[in-house]
């Protein structure tokens, strides 16, 4: 015979696990709810920075405050040549040139500065927290296996929950298909 509090015990430790991993998905979905609308996160990708920043880093980009940027800042703007890309760089010179401010910037690991200047109403934003291997999971969270983990194997759980906790705590739901013996009864 089972001991009477076994099915309780079992019952709140399956509720917390599938608790903990319900905050998780939920907390993962809003990284990728945040990433498709306001972005403030941004995976870099390359060792430019290096190693201020490294490939698989996630930057915190803040925009705003251009006419205060100084030189030493890194700066997210993007890339003149392609410009679907953004580029990660450091300030490393402020020029005037007819009547607009300029920007010249460089990668910390590059031996010269970026062949183009960039003016300040195309900066992005400022960099002002590196997440190590931050970009790493935010592009695991993108693809669909991140979607799997995050979104439907928590659903997944949740409804595996609620079965097993229905068949542990009521005993007179023991008699159909589903609700086999998991738990051997001791006699």
């Amino acid at each position: 015979m089972r001991k009477p509090g076994i099915g309780k015990a079992l019952s709140w430790l399956l509720g917390c696990a599938v608790m903990a991993m319900m905050v998780f998905a939920i907390a993962s979905n809003f990284v990728i709810i945040a990433q498709s609308t306001i972005s403030p996160l941004s995976p870099v990708m390359g060792n430019s920075m290096y190693p201020h920043i490294k490939d698989g880093d996630a930057v915190l980009v803040i925009g705003g405050g251009k006419e205060n940027l100084r030189v030493g800042e890194v700066v997210v703007f993007p890339d003149p040549e392609n410009p679907e890309q953004s580029v990660v760089h450091r300030v490393i010179a402020l020029e005037e040139k007819r009547g607009s401010t300029y920007a010249v910037t460089k990668g910390d690991a590059n031996p010269t500065a970026d062949p183009f200047e960039i003016p300040l109403s195309r900066v992005s934003g400022t960099v002002k927290l590196v997440i190590p291997h931050g970009g790493t999971f935010i592009e695991y969270l993108r693809s669909p296996r991140g979607y799997i983990t995050c979104v439907i194997t928590p659903l997944l759980l949740l409804a595996l929950y609620l079965l097993a906790r229905r068949y542990l705590e009521s005993p007179e739901q023991r008699k159909g298909l589903l609700a086999r013996e998991l738990i051997p009864q001791s006699r």
